[in-house]
């Protein structure tokens, strides 16, 4: 165990490079990633582990909304435990990664949402709330602060849209290459 709190994030792998790109600096920072036999299996779990090695550390997880349905199990175990994790789950009604990938423009919109897009419709905030744990949205930065200030275990669930999330990355990137010149 460390002497000082560490925040530490179990993450996907796609979550960690953007907790990598876009995060200040910390030393007090440590990412965790976890990847499943299919990317996104045992994120919670992962998250519970790290939790219960590291007592009195606080554990943040970034998860997408389709891991945090593969894990759902993982909830019962955590509403169970004294661990401080904190979950924030980005709801983009499914598999929000694949709007970023090439197939997103190769396939017609309607079969891209049945093959990847992946909506789920399912009420993220009611589904923690019914495993025992208080969850909570997030619609601004000051929301997702106050939540994550608060002590776990809790989810807190920030909604997105995946047109708007890929537009907001590709300026981001469009902006760094043209500060690199």
């Amino acid at each position: 165990p460390r002497s000082t709190p560490l925040y530490s994030s179990a993450a996907s792998d796609v979550y960690k490079r953007q907790v990598e790109w876009y995060s200040e600096p910390s030393a007090d920072l440590e990412v965790i990633a976890n990847r499943g036999a299919n990317g996104i299996d045992g994120v919670i779990a992962t998250a519970i582990g790290a939790a219960v090695a590291f007592p009195g550390v606080v554990t943040g997880v970034l998860i997408g909304d389709v891991a945090f349905l593969h894990d759902s199990s993982s909830l019962t175990a955590l509403a169970r435990r004294r661990v401080d994790v904190r979950i924030v789950v980005v709801d983009n009604d499914g598999g929000g990664i694949f709007s970023f990938l090439p197939q997103a423009g190769a396939v017609a919109p309607e079969r891209f949402e049945l093959l990847y897009g992946t909506p789920h419709g399912t009420d993220l905030l009611a589904l923690a709330r019914a495993h025992g744990l208080p969850a909570v949205g997030a619609a601004t930065r000051s929301d997702l602060v106050a939540a994550l200030a608060l002590p776990g275990p809790h989810v807190t669930v920030v909604r997105t849209e995946r047109a708007k999330n890929v537009a907001i990355h590709d300026a981001i990137h469009r902006a760094v290459r043209t500060a690199l010149g």
